[in-house]
């Protein structure tokens, strides 16, 4: 080899558009992908502020370009530049890590038979994540076998050494439970739906993280008592309720005064076109799971649903995905947003009525 290629061929040779800013905000730099999203030459955007070049759709991302010491990332972004949709993109803005009043702007265009975030039928988080069941037989049987040897050295090995064929065999098990999770996540079996008391599976969910705690959880309930029942999958509901009410718990455990709302109400409103049907499907029946912990950050709120993407600093970011597609799976909808004026996060499930006999 002779040596490592110029800066500006490496900046010519990538796919996606790069503008590097300056402490004024000023852009510097642009490289030819960049001048093709944007329609125009580099000595038409250099020297212009970032914020006159670059604009979105969400003004916390707009306010983001002029934030010096930030770092962000975006998925799926409208952006419009000189007055035009420029197209949807993946955003990413972080400081240099050898300069950090220089930024550098990446901007990946997504393909245009892609997935439009705008358009919630088309919302990435709603394809199936197909990898784990073309990859299951190549993976997990060479993890399987992997187990096998570790369990068996296990049994020659004195006790000081144990915790390594431990950890072996404990890692083995964790990838295996993503893989499954993940195979769930692809599933496309049909709900087994009927009519449910939604209010009995709460208390089940209730009791399930009581169980897995070890300890009392304290829920202050606001239930209708004149709710009729709800036409949903029994355990695939027992599984988003357990799954948010366990969040909400994980949210607020460090609190010194911890709370937790449940909420049922009949709501006239709601609708949706379901797949395959030509009449909208009332989803008028609503439970809201509300608690003080310090909610999800702005920049990730319209990712929460989507695969891979977690709050928690070990969360592997399918537990919400999955929420969200067994409840589509039986025509409901999930929602998260903040109520600033209780400073509560809230997750809202809207469930279709079961039919009358």
């Amino acid at each position: 080899m002779d040596g490592i290629p110029p800066a500006e061929q490496i900046l010519a040779g990538l796919s996606h558009a790069l503008l590097v800013v300056d402490s004024d905000h000023i852009v510097t730099r642009i490289n030819p992908s960049g001048e093709a999203l944007f329609g125009t030459s580099a000595k038409h955007l250099i020297g212009r502020k970032i914020d006159h070049v670059l604009h979105f759709s969400d003004p916390r991302l707009d306010a983001a370009l002029t934030e010096q010491d930030i770092s962000l990332t975006a998925r799926g972004v409208m952006i419009s530049g000189d007055d035009r949709k420029l197209g949807i993109v993946d955003f990413d803005i972080h400081p240099l890590a050898s300069d950090s009043e220089w930024r550098l702007i990446s901007l990946s265009p997504m393909p245009q038979d892609g997935p439009i975030l705008e358009n919630e039928n088309n919302d990435p988080s709603n394809l199936a994540i197909r990898a784990p069941d073309i990859l299951s037989h190549e993976i997990k049987n060479p993890l399987a076998a992997i187990k096998g040897a570790a369990q068996l050295l296990d049994r020659q090995l004195d006790e000081s050494q144990k915790p390594l064929t431990q950890m072996i065999t404990g890692e083995v098990e964790r990838v295996v439970n993503l893989l499954n999770r993940m195979q769930t996540l692809s599933s496309n079996q049909p709900a087994q739906t009927k009519a449910v008391n939604i209010h009995t599976l709460i208390d089940r969910a209730r009791r399930s993280i009581e169980a897995a705690t070890g300890q009392a959880v304290k829920i202050n309930d606001k239930f209708d008592p004149s709710l009729p029942d709800a036409l949903i999958d029994p355990d695939a509901m027992m599984q988003v309720l357990t799954n948010v009410l366990a969040n909400a718990v994980d949210a607020t455990k460090h609190l010194p005064n911890p709370e937790i709302r449940i909420i049922t109400r009949y709501s006239f409103g709601a609708s949706l076109s379901a797949q395959g049907q030509t009449a909208a499907v009332r989803l008028p029946i609503q439970i809201m799971v509300c608690d003080n912990g310090p909610g999800v950050p702005a920049e990730l709120e319209r990712e929460i649903f989507s695969p891979f993407v977690s709050t928690k600093k070990e969360g592997q970011g399918l537990g919400l995905a999955l929420v969200k597609k067994l409840m589509r799976d039986m025509n409901g909808r999930i929602r998260y947003d903040r109520e600033n004026q209780d400073e509560m996060s809230r997750f809202t499930l809207f469930l279709p009525v079961a039919p009358k006999n």
